[in-house]
This record gives structure tokens, C-alpha cells and sequence, in this order.
């Protein structure tokens, strides 16, 4: 809502500008109808609208074909050809706008609109204002770098805040994600749970007598004990499934699969995340809170979400009571929890 507000405003800003344009400057036109009046006031109006309405991706486009057909109109129908220069810069915002929303494909189609508008506006087809070609050369070689150059700088800009978040949401050791990560992952994947025949694990992994290896062996080899579960993790689960390290030695993968094949993965989790390779020898103690039913809505979602992950947390610490090295799994269906438990040891 608050992006939705701030667009708002800066459509109906530049609606206000074009209005005031016209009635504080001497603006003279190729036509006698007040054209940019009509488009001032519609701007306006759309500016008024966009923060109560709907947004979606087609009407984010109209609002971008919107914005190049009215600021063409506005820069087409002025007759002084440095008016129409300065019209031509807003282009830049336009482009701001796309590189922020959209993708590059969007972003070339909206250059070449605004580039060919430019040409023609300094050739001045429509005007009889005679320009030699130095004139013409110059405000095309003045126009076309701006309105390219400013969503450039943005998009450069928007791909190093993206880096930085990116950083921040990852475990710096493992390289899986933190609880920040986790929670934007998981967040994605409630959005994509959309049908009954699709399955939501969520699974807590803590490694057993983590301790030992920090006091015997030395927080080096506490680190490739780490690293090991983490890949042991990667060749388990999914690879589209959200990974992370929350604690020191405590791990947990929430991922989402068709029913099917809930039972082989969950099947092959403990040979792999407990294989008696490497050294030194380690095992983890697993819960596996499986979810098989539908949510209402988003909130029921997450507030099911984090059901599951206390479920999954409650499994794991029982696993730990029974001495480690198993897995222990809650499966629900309809929010009706059933146990299921097994004991394996290397």
C-alpha cells in the first residue's frame, strides 16, 4: 500500500506539472484543441486512483503505455522545439519507473518508444519550425543519454540493494539462509501452496552432542562438522526448497513437493544426513512436521506455518530423548496431527 501511494502522488505531481505548464507558460500548440489539458487531468485522475485500486502486473504495463502515449501527446503537440526537449526528459522517470517494476524486455521496448518520439520531436515533423540538422543532431544527442542514463543509474542501483539484502539474508558460514532468509523463503512458498495434492515439510535437524566436537576437537572441526550437515542437507532436500541455519548446530529445511513423493524423501533422510563418512563421525537427531491439508487464506497459512515449525521443533526434542540419531515425524491432515517414529542407528 505505501509504494501504491507514493506512485500515486508522483502521477498526480506530474499531472499538476503539465497543468501548470500550460497555464503559466506560453505554450504555444500545433493544434487548437487544449490537448495537454485533457491529458493533465486525466494523469491526475489515474493518480487519484492508483492507490485504492488493485495493482497487478497488466495494469502496472497500462500504466506505463499510459505514461509514454501521454507524454508523446504532450511533447508531439507543443510547437516550440525546446519545449518539446524538456518534454522528452520525462521519459527518464517513465524508465525509472520500469526498471524499478519490470524486466529488461520491457525496459528496451520503452527505450525505443521514447527514443523514435524523440527523433521525430526534434526533426519536428509536426511543427513548421525549420531546424538545420546541427539543431536536430544536438537535442537528440542531449535527450536520448538522459532518458537512458537515469533508469540505468537505476537499475545499477536497485541491483546493489538487492546484493546487500541478499547478503544479509544468508548464514555467513554455510552460505545457507538465516532466519531473515527464511522467513521471505517461506513466504514465496505459502503464495505457490495453492492445491490439496501439494505437501509442506517443514523439518528441524540439530546435530547431537554438538559440544563434544567444539571441546575436543576444536571450533575448526565444529565448523566442518557444520558444513558437512549443510551439504548432507543440499543432496537431501529439493532444490527448490528453503534451507537454513537458524542457530549453531541447528538447521531447518521447510520445502513443498506433490503428496506422492513425500513418503521416498522422507524415507531417505536419515541414511543421508547421518552416512558414517567423514570424520569425525557425527549424527543428528530430525523432525518432520508434514503438512497435507489446505489453508483458507494467507494469514491462515502463516499462522499454520509456524504451527508446523513448533511441531516439527516439539519432534526433533523427542528424537533427542530417545538418545539421538532418528528421525521423528508428525504428518497433519485437516490440523489432525498423527506420530509417526522410527528408530535407526549407525
Amino acid at each position: 500500500m505505501p509504494t501504491r501511494i507514493g506512485i500515486g502522488v508522483l502521477v498526480l505531481l506530474l499531472g499538476v506539472t503539465i497543468l501548470l505548464k500550460r497555464l503559466g507558460t506560453h505554450s504555444v500548440q500545433t493544434i487548437g484543441f487544449p490537448l495537454d489539458v485533457v491529458v493533465a487531468v486525466l494523469v491526475m485522475i489515474g493518480g487519484i486512483a492508483l492507490p485504492v485500486i488493485a495493482t497487478s502486473r497488466e495494469r502496472s504495463y497500462f500504466l506505463v503505455v499510459s505514461g509514454d502515449f501521454a507524454i508523446a501527446v504532450i511533447v508531439l503537440a507543443e510547437a516550440n522545439p525546446d519545449q518539446r526537449l524538456l518534454g522528452c526528459l520525462v521519459f527518464g522517470l517513465v524508465g525509472s519507473y520500469v526498471a524499478f517494476f519490470h524486466n529488461l524486455r520491457a525496459q528496451l521496448w520503452h527505450l525505443l518508444w521514447s527514443g523514435a518520439i524523440i527523433v521525430v520531436a526534434s526533426i519536428g515533423v509536426f511543427t513548421d519550425a525549420p531546424s538545420s540538422a546541427s539543431d536536430v543532431l544536438g537535442r537528440i544527442a542531449f535527450a536520448i543519454p538522459v532518458i537512458t542514463v537515469i533508469p540505468v543509474v537505476t537499475q545499477i542501483a536497485l541491483a546493489l540493494l538487492s546484493n546487500d539484502a541478499q547478503s544479509s539474508e544468508l548464514d555467513p558460514l554455510t552460505d545457507l539462509l538465516n532466519r531473515r532468509g527464511l522467513a521471505r523463503r517461506t513466504s514465496e512458498l505459502l503464495q505457490a501452496k495453492s492445491s490439496l495434492d501439494q505437501s509442506l515439510l517443514v523439518v528441524v535437524i540439530d546435530i547431537d552432542n554438538f559440544k563434544h566436537f567444539n571441546d575436543t576437537y576444536g571450533h575448526d572441526v565444529g565448523d566442518r562438522v557444520i558444513l558437512r550437515t549443510a551439504y548432507r542437507l543440499h543432496d537431501w532436500a529439493r532444490s527448490d526448497a528453503a534451507i537454513a541455519r537458524i542457530g549453531g548446530d541447528e538447521f531447518v529445511v521447510v520445502q513443498m513437493m506433490p503428496l506422492p513423493y513425500v513418503g521416498d524423501l522422507l524415507a531417505r533422510i536419515h541414511p543421508v544426513m547421518n552416512s558414517p563418512t567423514g570424520e569425525p563421525l557425527s549424527t543428528t537427531s530430525i523432525g518432520i512436521a508434514v503438512h497435507n491439508g489446505g489453508w483458507p487464506d494467507v494469514q491462515a497459512a502463516e499462522s499454520g506455518l509456524h504451527d508446523l515449525h513448533r511441531l516439527a521443533d516439539s519432534a526433533m526434542y523427542e528424537s533427542k530423548r530417545m538418545g539421538g540419531n532418528h528421525v521423528h515425524s508428525i504428518v497433519l491432515t485437516d490440523q489432525q496431527p498423527q506420530q509417526v517414529g522410527g528408530r535407526s542407528v549407525l
